[in-house]
């Protein structure tokens, strides 16, 4: 065998380890993207439960919760009660479309959380108020967007 077929030979194989390489490295970074749209998905349904918690575990609460989305009046510690609890949820929500844009939520999944969030608005007046005076400041366009798109009109009346 001469000098050159030998060196051909270490050449294929290395051109076999490049390639061996790069299919493990797809490989490696394909399950990385499964794990974290597997730990994004906990981490939300995580920070659901404890919102949900949130709004159930403390009967005065409760009461506050449901006279300000009926649109009653409240105490001004009432109203930062009811608004920090909705700052909580519209965060939770501009998350699931972050989650949702870079490709960790799928689409099914994104448009059931949208249809949630206009499903309230439609149903509780105190949050549609709390919604269209405060979008503007604490939602992210993307998030605005995805909710007044699917109402076939302008929300909140603008």
């Amino acid at each position: 065998m001469t000098r050159e077929q030998r060196r051909d030979i270490f050449e294929a194989i290395g051109i076999v380890a490049i390639v061996a390489s790069l299919i493990f490295l797809a490989l490696e970074i394909r399950q990385n993207s499964e794990l974290m749209k597997a730990q994004s998905r906990t981490e939300m349904a995580h920070d659901t439960v404890e919102l949900l918690i949130l709004n159930v575990g403390n009967t005065d609460f409760l009461d506050v919760w449901n006279r300000g989305n009926a649109g009653e009046e409240l105490t001004v510690l009432e109203q930062t009660q009811f608004a920090y609890t909705y700052y909580a949820w519209i965060w939770h929500w501009n998350n699931v479309a972050y989650l949702h844009r870079v490709g960790l939520y799928d689409e099914a999944e994104y448009a059931m959380q949208i249809n949630i969030v206009r499903g309230e608005i439609d149903e509780f007046p105190g949050f549609k108020t709390f919604w269209c005076d405060n979008r503007q400041r604490i939602a992210s366009l993307e998030l605005i967007d995805a909710i007044e798109g699917t109402s076939g009109g302008d929300l909140c009346g603008h």
